[in-house]
């Protein structure tokens, strides 16, 4: 007799293993790991269409589930041990676990773009892997309210990112790159929040942008003013976002606004927007090159470092390389 092949990871009553080819049925729904809000929108694809080819409405468990809101199919749950324990207990229901270790792919961030999570499951085309944030007519209203104090001259919005000190960008080169495009005649939309640590793993730890310093009629500053969807209008009425490997990168990966990101240890094949099949579709990679580019062995949940050096931004763009990068997409594009 055959032994039956497992075709994802699933959690029951009580404990993670595989799921058999006779049990699909009993899924009701996603456990996904992770705090991070780029982590969960990269998951989007698979949650999706897991469920529209499943035909009914899955429960996504997720510390995050503003991301998974909106969407007819899928009913977010914020995450609870007591809570999921007792949805778990006493019956047959069958929760799809993500992010997994798969073998082969050196880091698990690789897991996120493809169908892994749900691998036999779903079969993603390449239409399936772009991503897409909900959003509804009041967001939208919200952001083109929001927008209102600036006139008609090319909009950039910037995310001076703080975070992990490999993927921070100095404040200073957030000012004076924001001086030069202020002084290009380019108005700028200065987004981004606070984000407490609501897990416990020392990597995620508090996040947050940089205060610029800067007054000008031509900077609109909307950090800590808008939800995540409505950020997603925000970025969708732009003509560009400038931002480094973040949750906001993630939200412009959900519309169809040009970006310029900045990377440091993470291949940008496995974070940027995919469209046709394709990564970093509208997307210019800002970076300057080092023997230690897309080190992806830093992260402490597959090991330390293999640099001995601390752990900073290795790979420091000028400001006049991210100056260059958002000018010549902002003369491509059509007079208003």
């Amino acid at each position: 007799m055959e032994t039956p092949q497992p075709i994802c990871m699933v959690r029951d009553s009580k404990q993670v293993r595989p799921l058999m080819p006779d049990e699909r049925e009993r899924i009701t729904g996603f456990f996904l790991f992770g705090e991070g809000f780029g982590d969960m929108i990269c998951l989007l694809p698979t949650v999706q269409k897991t469920a529209e080819l499943m035909g009914k409405r899955l429960d996504v468990w997720t510390r995050r589930p503003e991301i998974f809101a909106n969407h007819p199919l899928l009913n977010p749950v914020r995450s609870d041990d007591e809570a999921l324990a007792a949805y778990l207990s006493g019956n047959d229901r069958l929760l799809i676990v993500s992010p997994v270790e798969i073998k082969g792919l050196p880091s698990r961030n690789q897991t996120h773009i493809v169908e892994q999570p749900a691998r036999g499951i779903i079969d993603l085309q390449p239409g399936d892997k772009k991503v897409r944030l909900y959003t509804t007519d009041e967001h939208r209203q919200r952001a083109a309210e929001l927008l209102q104090p600036l006139g008609q001259m090319p909009k950039v919005v910037l995310h001076p990112n703080r975070s992990w000190k490999i993927r921070t960008w100095p404040s200073e080169r957030w000012r004076r790159l924001t001086q030069g495009l202020l002084e290009r005649g380019v108005q700028i939309v200065a987004v981004g929040s606070e984000v407490s640590n609501i897990g416990v793993s020392e990597q995620n730890i508090p996040k947050g942008v940089f205060d610029l310093g800067i007054e000008h009629p031509s900077l609109l500053d909307l950090t800590n003013q808008t939800s995540l969807h409505e950020l997603r209008e925000v970025i969708a009425l732009c003509d560009l976002v400038i931002t480094v490997d973040s949750g906001v990168l993630h939200v412009a990966n959900c519309t169809d606004t040009d970006i310029v990101a900045i990377f440091t240890d993470i291949d940008p094949r496995f974070r940027t927007r995919i469209r046709d099949n394709k990564p970093n579709a509208g997307t210019k990679i800002v970076h300057s090159p080092c023997p230690k580019q897309f080190c992806q062995s830093w992260h402490g949940s597959t090991g330390e470092c293999i640099q001995p050096e601390d752990k900073n931004m290795c790979c420091l763009p000028s400001v006049e390389q991210v100056l260059e990068a958002v000018m010549g997409f902002l003369r491509d594009q059509p007079s208003p």
